[in-house]
This record gives C-alpha cells, sequence and structure tokens, in this order.
C-alpha cells in the first residue's frame, strides 16, 4: 500500500488562470466553438455549460489509472486511482461542444476541475467525430507531476480503488460509475470492465 506525507500541493488561482490562458493561445485557428474531450468522470458528472454532447473517437491515446488522487478519491494515507491518458492505442468518450458564449464560464470550471494540481497538460488533440477529425481539448497525463503513478502492478491498482475512499467518494464508485457509463453509452471499455471486475471482488 503506497502513502503521501502530505497532499499534494495545488495550483495557486493566478498559475491555473495563466494555464488556461497559454492553452488558448494554441488552440487551432479557425474554431468559432471549443471541443472538450472527455474521458473518464466528465462522462457521468459535466456540469459546466456546454451545446452539446456526442460520441468521440481518440487515435494515439488510452485510457489508464495512471493518477494519484489524495483528496477527492483518497488521502494521503490511502490514496485512490483515478483515470489519465497515455500514449498508444485509442479510447472512445463524449466531446462537449462548448461556445464562445459560454467559455467565460465554462472553462474556470473545467481548470479548477481538472488543473487543481498539475496532474494534467492541457493537450489539443484531433478527435473523431462521426469519422471527421475535429480539434479538441483534452487533459493528459503529466508524468513530471508526484501524482503520476503509471509503473504500479495491477494487484496494487486493484487494492487502492477498492480501499481508498475522499472528499468526492469511494474510488471504487469513480471506477464504477465509469465502465456503467461507457456501458450506457455503447462504449465498453475492456481495459475498465477487467479493472472493475478485479475490485468488485477484492476483499
Amino acid at each position: 500500500m503506497h502513502s503521501f506525507d502530505k497532499p499534494f500541493a495545488t495550483l495557486g488561482e493566478q498559475a491555473r488562470l495563466q494555464s488556461c490562458i497559454d492553452t488558448l493561445a494554441q488552440a487551432p485557428e479557425g474554431q468559432d466553438d471549443l471541443w472538450l474531450f472527455g474521458y473518464g468522470s466528465l462522462l457521468w458528472d459535466a456540469p459546466f455549460p456546454h451545446r452539446a454532447a456526442v460520441a468521440a473517437r481518440l487515435v494515439g491515446w488510452r485510457r489508464a489509472m495512471c493518477v494519484w488522487t489524495a483528496l477527492a478519491r483518497g488521502t494521503p494515507e490511502v490514496p485512490g486511482l483515478s483515470l489519465g491518458l497515455m500514449p498508444g492505442g485509442s479510447c472512445q468518450g463524449m466531446a462537449f461542444q462548448i461556445g464562445a458564449a459560454d467559455r467565460d464560464e465554462a472553462l474556470p470550471m473545467i481548470w479548477r476541475r481538472e488543473m487543481w494540481t498539475d496532474v494534467y497538460v492541457p493537450t489539443w488533440i484531433g478527435m473523431e467525430i462521426n469519422g471527421i477529425e475535429t480539434p479538441a481539448l483534452t487533459f493528459v497525463s503529466n508524468k513530471a507531476s508526484r501524482q503520476y503513478a503509471g509503473d504500479l502492478r495491477q494487484e496494487y491498482i486493484v487494492e487502492h480503488i477498492a480501499l481508498a475512499c475522499g472528499e468526492r467518494g469511494s474510488c471504487r464508485d469513480y471506477l464504477a460509475n465509469t465502465v456503467l457509463k461507457l456501458r450506457d453509452l455503447g462504449m465498453a471499455d475492456c481495459y475498465l470492465e477487467k479493472l472493475n471486475d478485479a475490485v468488485s471482488q477484492h476483499r
């Protein structure tokens, strides 16, 4: 069982704002609306304003339980694990369309949620919607972060997911909710399905 001697350091409001500004400055040209690719809890918990949410596919990136969480879904003593994007493979998710009129409200909400610490890197990617490639923003795993957990053995991953619980609930429920939502959307993920089965059997 892994543990941490203190909670992970949060980004300051100014650093978070600057990250958002810098990311938007790198946006592809000619995009009136901003698209956000969601692959984890955003699938079933997307409280920010958006015009539409449609199925999308991302090639060249895959889901992985590779992010330590010691607040939302765990504690420093019993940290949980949550999803990040790692290079290679592909995954299905939801594309959220954020209109220009909603950006001032939506983007701070998204940045406070995804960039509370340095665990993710905001990244522009090309996703497929109905077979058509569309530029989108997503948040990929930051391997330089103290929260990166990309080299854990499977038994440790299962143990932490099964036992961890934080301010936003249990890590076990986080995984189960994601698996159920993907099933509902017709996007069953074999990696998460097998992991969820192993967590369900953990005692």
